[in-house]
């Protein structure tokens, strides 16, 4: 199989993955709430993928090509953000839906990561980041701090002006380089690199941002799953890692 008809079977499995066909998750749901809860938020250009009873009465969890929203039963209601549970020490009741989520999907993609792996690796991050962030140049710039520390850095796409950008076009480069550590070193450097095209996911890596949540960089995952959001030196992160 040639190396171009691999990667497209890559593509086509991961977008099947992330935007498999709207489904049901469980049997009690109203059937025709859900469907007016589908109808409005695809008429917004949201494609929704499952729908599940909340934790909190009266909302449906609706997991969609964006993230996770909460929808009143009625259809009526659409809350977007975080949501706390007051009687344990404000616990992130959303964050826990997606931390399981994040990992499984991570899975998918692990063959697409740029990796600055750790001569001996204790712990493993995926970090999504843009070549034109400020913070991201410094996060890359002290890749040594990290790897010395045993923390292993996996790269990401995600272009935040969208795809439409000059930077998912010089991410797309990078992907598609021979060297894709050195095209990334280069452009972390605020180098330039040759342009250079071939079949990337790129774009399904910057959706898969979008569905965890990310929406700024550089946006860590962790290993278990949780999303730290912006820089964190080495020092700090490792703390963190162990911690955990």
């Amino acid at each position: 199989m040639s190396c171009n008809r691999f990667k497209k079977r890559i593509v086509t499995v991961m977008a099947m993955s992330l935007f498999c066909s709207f489904s049901f998750a469980a049997q009690d749901l109203d059937k025709a709430a859900v469907d007016k809860i589908a109808a409005k938020m695809e008429a917004l250009q949201i494609q929704v993928t499952s729908v599940t009873p909340f934790v909190v009465d009266g909302l449906y969890e609706v997991l969609t090509d964006r993230g996770i929203y909460y929808v009143s039963k009625n259809g009526q209601f659409l809350v977007h953000g975080n949501i706390y549970d007051l009687d344990n020490e404000m616990e992130n009741v959303s964050e826990k839906s997606l931390v399981t989520l994040r990992k499984n999907r991570l899975k998918a993609f692990e063959k697409e990561m740029i990796v600055y792996k750790a001569a001996q690796e204790k712990h493993v991050i995926t970090v999504f980041t843009d070549t034109s962030c400020g913070y991201c140049q410094k996060l890359h710039s002290e890749m040594a701090d990290y790897n010395k520390l045993g923390i292993t850095v996996r790269y990401l796409a995600f272009p935040r002006g969208g795809i439409k950008s000059a930077t998912y076009n010089n991410m797309v480069s990078i992907w598609c380089a021979d060297d894709q550590k050195l095209a990334m070193d280069n452009a972390k450097k605020r180098r330039e690199i040759a342009p250079e095209t071939c079949v990337n996911t790129v774009k399904e890596q910057y959706e898969l941002g979008l569905f965890f949540g990310v929406n700024g960089t550089p946006a860590i995952i962790l290993e278990d799953g949780s999303l730290k959001p912006g820089y964190l030196p080495a020092e700090n992160l490792i703390q963190l890692l162990e911690k955990k």
